[in-house]
């Protein structure tokens, strides 16, 4: 069957399931065919209809200030502006922001429509010129949920625009699964605007809502009835629209307009084989479209039930019209999933705060205080008030949750300057109001000032560094290990999914000893290391050992397209990995107390389990083709048992990956990351190459997710590196030959941080982290 022919079932099938109801309705997604569209824009004409020209009003005046971003205290003319309109839209409205936008750019701005209708968007654009200079027109041709992820790889600062009254048509469960649709596709320095009608009151009587869609030359009406042969064709019935009459009444409890078709007679309503689809009395309804009205706190509201806050707004002098941006709320998603690790997982299911599953961190509680301690200290000006705290108590906090410990695992004495623990912590009760209070005046000034700036994304990226810290400790945790937590914790804010209940829905390849699945990767000059001018102000936050950007010539390289997995690995043990030092060279000691990776349990060397986080032990039936979780040191020996030249890829090996993929499709790393194992979609890794995540020219997988790609090179700065001034410790405690560079993401790892260029380390010798690997070799 041909796409469109089962798009035309579909649509058959959803009309006639509208037609089924006890009060029958037709979507007014069918208000739109050819004649709808040029009756719409005949009835945006008419005098009654204000709403198209309160809008255009509202945005001739202030399309210099809309097109400004609310952080921006200064236009970067170097920033690409990508504006994003749901819906082909009045190209009349679109215009006016696009030339504003054009003005504090030196790039084209790229508009991307999106709309189920190819003609729409290709009139638009011959109307308004959108293929002009300035402007690079890249249309979507489907619905909205369908586009949002790919429209989140384009690289640029992104505007959503939601014109039109359009929201009017959804109820609140449709408005908020929208809006969050849409949030969930941004990041912190994205927006959305949105136009709304405004209800009745002082500025606008009732009647002057209902006019609006009841105009004099009855071209409402019309368009009204126009719906009902559209659904003959779609739906193959024979509604006959001159037994019908358009019904527009405002509501003014809902705020509403709500739009029916009344039957004039009494008929029946059948299909082309003259089977019945419904029977109608004389003066039965049909429901066709509510068109809602919203002042700014209901648009407030439905922001905060979809992970939006208002930045600015706008309305018409009159206040007929609205038009309301919104910025996504990571601040406080991430205080969602923290207080879940904290409140949920350490407190129910680990025995409480104070828990210290891994004896070189410090226990649970510490990390809620220093979470907040590093907002207050990095974010905030030094004189916020913070709620009842005193000055001289919240100072007194932020010192003492002021940095965690990383011992040096070879010297445990031997650590980087940290907060000492206290004779006693603080209680839960005072840390969660510290931690409560920073947080609140944080939100507070990145809603009302500053907007995410560096800092806030400073403070933001650390948070979501230190949920990864918890989250292995937590699995590491011994009241973990022979079962599911007792007490499990409550649903976890972004719904993630069981790895166990995770199946495959087609075979998948894995490699051997051999190296079967082998990819060379040719080499080339000219490689980037690091972030560039673009990527930091794209992004608007890069760490300091990110920069400043460099260019090198890498030689070519062979790789597996998957990552070592548990059961590959078990060959090793069973092969006297773990017994052998000569697998091991300067890392031989190691051995002397392990046997079998820290992500491992065992009864004996017949039943090896890998740990879970939430679905206890689990056997290599389950588990032996999820990524094996080690060390760099373990990932060395087994690349020296495997001999024949194996190892472990480099840095800019990894990077060399994405030159040349990048050269293929410039969005190559967005679109690993979107579609790879990580931003919490499942709470542990899952089988390796699953995800359809794998790289379109070398068909390389988990490059972005499921568990941080180990390299072989050390933790050391670029040329030109220079500490930044808020965390100057950040990287230089850390850089020399103990600590080695990571690349691409856990489950756990938060979006914003699953970029090309962010460089996490651990010592190779540290067992707990989420971190695997892949076998590479030399070209012979």
């Amino acid at each position: 069957m041909s796409s469109s022919s089962s798009l035309s079932l579909e649509n058959k099938e959803l009309i006639l399931e509208g037609l089924r109801k006890s009060v029958p309705e037709i979507s007014p997604r069918w208000l739109y065919d050819d004649r709808g569209s040029e009756l719409f824009e005949m009835i945006t004409e008419t005098d009654e209809y204000y709403l198209t020209r309160k809008e255009l009003e509202l945005l001739a005046q202030q399309a210099c200030s809309i097109a400004s971003f609310h952080d921006e205290k200064e236009h970067d003319r170097q920033v690409p502006r990508i504006l994003v309109e749901l819906g082909a839209g009045s190209g009349k409205k679109t215009s006016i922001l696009l030339d504003a936008l054009k003005n504090i750019t030196d790039h084209p701005v790229t508009y991307a429509p999106i709309d189920v209708s190819k003609q729409a968007l290709e009139e638009n654009a011959k109307k308004y010129n959108f293929h002009g200079k300035g402007v690079k027109f890249q249309p979507y041709i489907n619905t909205y949920q369908n586009c949002l992820p790919d429209i989140a790889m384009l690289p640029g600062r992104k505007t959503y625009l939601f014109l039109g009254s359009s929201l009017g048509n959804y109820s609140d469960h449709e408005c908020v699964e929208l809006m969050e649709k849409i949030a969930n596709n941004m990041t912190p320095r994205d927006r959305l605007i949105i136009g709304v009608d405004t209800p009745h009151g002082k500025h606008k009587a009732p009647e002057t809502i209902e006019a609006a869609y009841n105009d004099s030359k009855g071209l409402t009406a019309e368009f009204t009835l126009n719906a009902m042969e559209h659904v003959n064709r779609q739906a193959g019935v024979n509604f006959d629209k001159s037994k019908f009459k358009h019904i527009a009444k405002y509501e003014e409890d809902s705020k509403s307009i709500m739009t029916f078709v009344e039957s004039l007679e009494d008929q029946v309503i059948s299909d082309l084989s003259g089977n019945e689809v419904l029977s109608l009395n004389i003066s039965d309804k049909i429901f066709m479209e509510q068109s809602r009205k919203f002042s700014l706190g209901m648009m407030e509201s439905l922001g905060n039930r979809s992970g939006l806050f208002i930045t600015r707004h706008w309305s018409t002098e009159d206040n007929c019209h609205l038009l309301v941006e919104f910025q996504r709320d990571y601040l406080s998603e991430l205080g969602a999933v923290s207080s879940w690790i904290f409140d949920e997982l350490a407190a129910k299911s680990l025995g409480g705060l104070l828990e210290q599953p891994i004896e070189l961190r410090h226990p649970f509680l510490f990390y809620k205080g220093h979470i907040g301690a590093f907002y207050h200290t990095k974010c905030l000006d030094s004189n916020t008030k913070l709620g009842d705290i005193s000055n001289d108590r919240g100072e007194q906090l932020s010192v003492i949750f002021e940095r965690g410990m990383d011992p040096e695992i070879d010297e445990p004495e031997t650590c980087h300057r940290h907060s000492p623990a206290p004779p006693s912590w603080p209680s839960f009760e005072e840390t969660q109001n510290y931690n409560d209070s920073v947080r609140s005046a944080l939100h507070e000034k990145i809603v009302t000032s500053t907007g995410f700036d560096r800092l806030a994304l400073l403070g933001i990226e650390h948070e979501c560094m230190h949920q990864e810290t918890l989250i292995y400790m937590a699995a590491n945790s011994d009241k973990l290990t022979p079962h599911a937590p007792k007490s499990p914790p409550g649903e976890h804010p972004k719904n993630m999914k069981s790895p166990v209940k995770f199946s495959e829905q087609k075979s998948r390849r894995t490699h051997s000893k051999d190296g079967d699945v082998v990819v060379k990767i040719p080499g080339a000059s000219g490689v980037v290391m690091g972030a560039t001018e673009n990527n930091i102000r794209e992004q608007g936050f890069v760490w300091d050992n990110e920069i400043p950007s460099l260019t090198v010539n890498v030689p070519s390289f062979q790789v597996s397209r998957l990552p070592v997995t548990n059961s590959q690995f078990l060959d090793f043990i069973r092969d006297g990995g773990y017994r052998h030092a000569q697998f091991w060279g300067e890392y031989a000691d190691f051995i002397k107390n392990a046997e079998m990776p820290a992500s491992w349990i065992s009864k004996d060397i017949k039943d090896f389990q890998v740990r879970t986080l939430l679905d206890g032990p689990q056997s290599m039936e389950v588990a032996g083709k999820w990524p094996v979780i080690v060390s760099l040191a373990e990932a060395n020996a087994y690349c020296r048992w495997l001999a024949s030249g194996a190892r472990v890829m480099s840095e800019e090996e990894y990077n060399l990956i994405f030159h040349h993929e990048h050269e293929h499709s410039e969005n190559a790393f967005k679109r690993a990351s979107l579609q790879g194992n990580n931003n919490w979609k499942y709470s542990g890794t899952v089988p390796v190459g699953s995800m359809g995540d794998a790289t379109e020219l070398f068909g390389i997988s988990d490059l972005a997710g499921n568990g941080w790609e180990w390299t072989s090179s050390p933790f050391n700065p670029f040329p030109g590196f220079k500490a930044m001034e808020e965390y100057e410790e950040y990287s230089v405690d850390f850089f020399g030959n103990k600590h080695f560079v990571m690349k691409g993401g856990s489950p756990f790892t938060d979006l914003c941080l699953v970029r090309p260029t962010l460089r996490n380390w651990f010592q190779a010798r540290y067992p707990y982290v989420w971190s695997k690997f892949r076998v590479s070799w030399p070209v012979v």
